[in-house]
């Protein structure tokens, strides 16, 4: 049976960071590093936010595609268009040379703050670790899917193979695994699943979305949405690149919950009367997806807060010609009557 490394007992903080937003990287942490700015706590979350480093994050060509076998001595490469990015023209984020803005209330977005920034790897102590290409599907499966038995798991990652050669694939592939540390566990006979020391980023999203969109307003309700803005401003596509339909299928649900905690979390801005972060998370809703009108329609519930009538009527235009343009049809009859209302 094919050795798994695991973590001391009672050793619970992680060792390992693996990150899957904007592309595949998994860390090593050196030395006691905390547990970084956006931490919503190990006995709610169970992990915690992005690996902290540059991308080394992997394209179609590296990724073993289902049914494929990862080519023998594979390995994660940096790839430097592999990172998603705002759009040049994007109001959403400050650039990487400016410094960090502060937000009332202790609000603050940083580039440092975010996965892709180049230096916040140095800062947070992490060592990029390389992944064969068997490897980054495993541990991806299992971060996204939960624990799975043996058959499973190889009958998902290859499943036109016949079931030997699946589980000789797999076999191979945690054996590959043993060298990056505590990252798996077998606790349960012939039952794989991620060890404890491991922390995903992309449960980090999930839980600050989840805070917003619950309307949490217990005391710590505030620092915990300075947690929850750091996290989802820095949300990234899915491991973009890979085809597989569970990898599809998670990138579609995480879009959607990104998308609908953003936009409430700009009107609980708003309604906080904190105009400059609520305006900020409106237009990264509407970067992660030009065509969504509830989110310009957030967009224009900032701009009518503050009285900027004319920003509210050209943010509406520009999503009006872009409809037009690209669909062929005319925003909704409840997004017109917000400015007709406000006109009057």
């Amino acid at each position: 049976m094919d050795s798994i490394s695991y973590g001391a007992a009672g050793e619970e903080r992680p060792t390992l960071r693996l990150r899957l937003l904007g592309g595949f990287l998994l860390t090593r942490e050196n030395g006691q590093s905390g547990r970084g700015d956006t931490d919503f706590g190990a006995a709610e979350v169970g992990a915690g936010a992005g690996a902290g480093g540059h991308a080394v994050a992997t394209g179609p060509g590296d990724v073993g595609r289902p049914g494929g076998h990862p080519p023998s001595g594979s390995t994660a490469h940096p790839s430097s268009g592999s990172t998603a990015h705002p759009s040049p023209g994007s109001t959403a984020h400050a650039s990487a040379a400016d410094s960090a803005h502060a937000c009332p209330d202790g609000l603050v977005h940083s580039s440092l703050a975010c996965p892709d920034d180049p230096r916040a790897l140095g800062a947070r102590g992490s060592e990029p670790l390389e992944v064969p290409a068997s490897g980054r599907q495993v541990l991806a499966r299992l971060a996204l899917c939960g624990a799975a038995t043996r058959s499973a798991l190889a009958g998902t990652l290859w499943p036109n193979a016949t079931e030997a050669r699946a589980r000789a694939s797999l076999r191979t592939a945690v054996w590959r695994l043993n060298g990056v540390g505590p990252a798996l566990t077998d606790a349960r006979d012939g039952v794989l699943s991620l060890s404890r020391r491991v922390r995903v980023d992309i449960q980090d999203l999930t839980a600050a979305a989840h805070h917003v969109l619950s309307g949490d307003a217990l005391p710590t309700a505030r620092e915990r949405m300075r947690s929850a803005y750091q996290v989802l401003l820095c949300g990234r596509e899915l491991l973009p690149g890979w085809q597989q339909d569970w990898v599809a299928y998670e990138r579609e649900r995480l879009h959607q919950l990104r998308l609908h905690a953003l936009e409430a979390l700009s009107a609980r801005l708003v309604a906080r009367g904190q105009y400059a972060p609520a305006l900020e998370a409106a237009l990264e809703s509407t970067r992660a997806d030009p065509l969504r009108e509830s989110a310009h329609r957030a967009v224009v519930s900032v701009h009518l807060a503050e009285h900027n009538l004319t920003e509210a009527v050209r943010q509406y235009e520009t999503f009006r010609e872009l409809l037009r343009r690209e669909l062929g049809v005319e925003p909704s009859g409840q997004f017109a009557r917000m400015l007709r209302h406000a006109l009057v």
